[in-house]
């Protein structure tokens, strides 16, 4: 299985949207439009309700938005491990194993505020790990994470995530701390001048629904069977990566620790606002799937990858047929 992903063609590429359009097919067919949320982010609410016009509510179209942002997230965090060597030879383990964990529930396939977020997080994430060499990038990576927090609010957590990579991947300098602070302000600066120009300045009301560890979900035995299959592998994942950690070059060391920094962030941030569905959870199965490519890779036991990889495709077709979540 791991053969098949050695190396970055335009065949595998191919193949990664194929794998995608299969696994996701119950997402087309059974298509629900998209997730609006009382704290949503203005943002997101404007962009939904656009959207909602343009397409005159095709929930079709919804889905097919979704998808091409999950194979987005899929092509940058494969792109990022590949182009900064996070693993030992260009694979596409990580793109598949984020696709593969994006079809366990159907939430995780609609489009809702925690997608669009991911998909500047995983890119501002992406920026900061590369400011080492390159210091413009630490105010457009900050930039992006106040953008995120105002289609997903609790994104602003990533705040604290960032003052750690700066602190990690860079000696102190009070410029780059001002370049950051600079970044994360920029987007509430424009739009709360917007506001005020058009005699519209108050506090957004998702200020006054944001919940914490509240939530109407009902869990079944299918939602225990998906977190195994999320924990199995990134236990593997996160034991081989602190296995080979001496190994590693010293900046890949960083870029690892950054990773479980990121998924300790959006666990956080997924406790927050969850209503009835588990669409919060998307932006912790970003660093996830980085932890799955590389136990996949990096297994010991190689038999391990193959089992892995046909036991969640077993479980992913056993849910969508008998699960009764789509």
């Amino acid at each position: 299985m791991t053969g098949i992903f050695k190396q970055k063609t335009p065949g595998n590429i191919i193949l990664l949207i194929l794998l995608g359009i299969f696994m996701k097919l119950p997402a087309f067919f059974h298509a629900k439009g998209f997730i609006v949320k009382q704290s949503d982010g203005i943002f997101y609410t404007n962009l939904t309700a656009f959207l909602d016009r343009f397409t005159n509510g095709s929930s079709f179209v919804f889905a097919v938005i979704a998808f091409a942002l999950n194979l987005l997230i899929a092509f940058i965090l494969n792109s990022f491990i590949n182009t900064d060597r996070f693993m030992n030879k260009p694979n596409f383990l990580a793109g598949m194993a984020y696709i593969l964990i994006t079809s366990f529930l159907p939430s995780f396939n609609l489009l809702s505020s925690n997608l669009v977020a991911s998909v500047l997080l995983l890119t501002a994430f992406k920026l900061f790990y590369q400011s080492h060499h390159i210091k413009n990038h630490i105010f457009n990576a900050s930039l992006l994470i106040g953008l995120a927090s105002l289609f997903f609010f609790p994104a602003l957590f990533f705040i604290a995530w960032a003052f750690l990579a700066l602190l990690v991947l860079r000696p102190f300098r009070l410029s780059d701390w001002i370049l950051l602070l600079l970044g994360l302000g920029s987007p509430y600066y424009f739009y709360g001048t917007y506001l005020f120009l058009n005699d519209k300045l108050e506090v957004p009301s998702y200020f006054y629904h944001l919940s914490f560890l509240s939530s109407d979900i009902r869990y079944s035995l299918w939602h225990a069977g998906a977190l195994f299959f999320l924990l199995a592998p990134l236990l593997a994942g996160i034991y081989y990566v602190q296995a080979n950690s001496a190994k590693m070059l010293v900046h890949i060391r960083k870029g690892w620790y950054l990773f479980l920094g990121y998924l300790a962030i959006t666990i956080i941030a997924a406790l927050f606002d969850i209503e009835k569905t588990s669409e919060n959870l998307v932006p912790v199965l970003v660093p996830v799937a980085a932890f799955h490519g590389y136990g996949y890779l990096n297994a010991e036991l190689k038999l391990y990858p193959k089992v892995s990889f046909w036991l969640t495709i077993a479980f992913i077709i056993a849910n969508q047929l008998y699960g009764n979540v789509w």
